[in-house]
């Protein structure tokens, strides 16, 4: 399966004055902190359309055990200086290591719809050949010891047991495939993607 087997999923609200600092952190740290781990393929980073103070978090992996490593979990028994000050912030999370079980195309789009709890809309959102399309299963116990990041979070991950996520060309495609097929799915643009060969030295 291209593009692995695996999706670390997270959404979360955050107030707009930090904004700048979880940009700020999540582009030039927690993305090439995370990605660098064995297994780790691809982190992304997007923005709600309609509720702006929300955010969605992706990470592809080769394979769901990427998210159960001891590289990565060394990482989460030691937060960064950046990440201890951005982690408190987090209101209401959702976070759900994911295996892939259905997937049509490959890559990422401009925009996301994601529909958590229901895996209807799959087929009728692959029939409009989006970039990608995604059908999620979750994983509840993979990822999730008690470390010291996560304590850092305010209250419990909550988690999906199932996601639709459709990769779009534009904002408008993916308002569109709302409207007709999942009205209860959400919005996200792409702010910014880091794949494990960006991290690779320039020669």
């Amino acid at each position: 399966m291209k593009g692995g087997r695996a999706v670390l999923a997270i959404w979360v609200d955050i107030d707009p004055e930090d904004d700048a600092a979880l940009n700020h952190w999540h582009s030039r740290e927690h993305m090439q902190e995370r990605v660098s781990c064995p297994g780790w393929l691809r982190g992304s980073r997007l923005k709600g359309v309609e509720r702006p103070g929300r955010y969605l978090m992706l990470y592809d992996a080769e394979t769901a055990a990427a998210f159960d490593s001891e590289t990565y979990y060394a990482r989460l028994h030691n937060p960064t200086a950046l990440s201890r000050a951005i982690f408190p912030k987090f209101r209401e999370p959702w976070r759900t290591a994911c295996s892939v079980v259905r997937r049509e195309g490959q890559g990422i789009g401009a925009a996301v719809l994601t529909i958590r709890g229901d895996a209807s809309a799959f087929d009728a959102l692959a029939a409009l050949k989006p970039a990608r399309v995604d059908l999620l299963e979750g994983e509840p116990a993979i990822g999730q010891a008690p470390t010291p990041e996560k304590d850092l979070r305010h209250g419990s991950d909550r988690q999906i047991e199932w996601a639709v996520m459709a990769f779009f060309w534009s904002v408008a495609d993916a308002t569109t495939a709302r409207d007709r097929h999942a009205p209860s799915g959400e919005i996200f643009a792409l702010q910014h993607s880091v794949s494990k060969a960006d991290l690779q030295p320039v020669s």
